[in-house]
């Protein structure tokens, strides 16, 4: 109930554009003891309640613009304030062309960049030939896609499939609210990972940052993986 509160409170301080109550509301939840998991799980459901309002009619596009601004400055100014790992992999990150909504990827940069990923955010709305030109140029180990729309589900499949078969051969996560209510194994292959949560991002990365880290041990001490 308390957690429902504040998430309304956020949304509300969201929406009237005040950065500094936002921001007050989030440096209270960081004291709390709350990781960075926990941060962008409360920012989300925040967003969410906005979207909740707007489907509602309680609120505009206008507002809704502005709170996703205010939102996007407080992101940033938390991101800034974390400590960084060196880095050790490459990730790709944007949304696929008509998908309008980046704030998720953004987040999900920002707990790359914390396990010591090295991190291009490519941003909102990005046409497939241009995000195939960006993997061969700078060939990422993951490629990181964001759709939230379900009309856009058929250019998902094209981007995976197109991306999948580049010589490259990156990994490719799919980050997608969809998930909980929709099925999109359909749109890619058995090596496509698809991401609902925040925490199951979260917990890839440990997963793989763990697994990464025995394999640098193994090849110091000169065995073959």
């Amino acid at each position: 109930m308390v957690y429902s509160r504040n998430v309304a409170a956020l949304a509300d301080c969201l929406l009237e554009g005040d950065v500094q109550k936002s921001w007050l509301l989030i440096a209270i939840y960081i004291e709390e003891g709350h990781s960075s998991t926990d941060v962008y799980t409360f920012l989300t459901e925040a967003m969410y309640e906005i979207g909740k309002r707007w489907q509602e009619n309680k609120i505009s596009v206008a507002d809704e613009h502005l709170a996703t601004a205010t939102c996007d400055y407080v992101l940033t100014r938390f991101q800034l304030s974390q400590h960084q790992l060196l880095q050790r992999h490459r990730a790709l990150l944007f949304c696929i062309e008509g998908e309008e909504h980046y704030l998720g990827i953004k987040m999900i940069a920002g707990l790359m960049r914390e396990q010591g990923w090295e991190v291009k955010n490519l941003g909102a709305s990005l046409p497939l030939p241009f995000a195939l030109k960006s993997i061969e140029r700078w060939d990422p180990d993951v490629v990181c896609l964001s759709v939230s729309q379900v009309h856009l589900l058929p250019d998902l499949q094209k981007y995976i499939a197109e991306i999948e078969n580049m010589p490259q051969s990156p990994l490719v996560l799919v980050g997608s609210w969809l998930l909980n209510t929709h099925d999109l194994s359909a749109s890619g292959s058995s090596k496509t990972i698809f991401i609902n949560h925040i925490q199951a991002f979260k917990d890839w990365l440990l997963i793989n940052n763990k697994e990464s880290s025995k394999q640098d041990k193994m090849l110091a001490m000169g065995e073959e993986i």
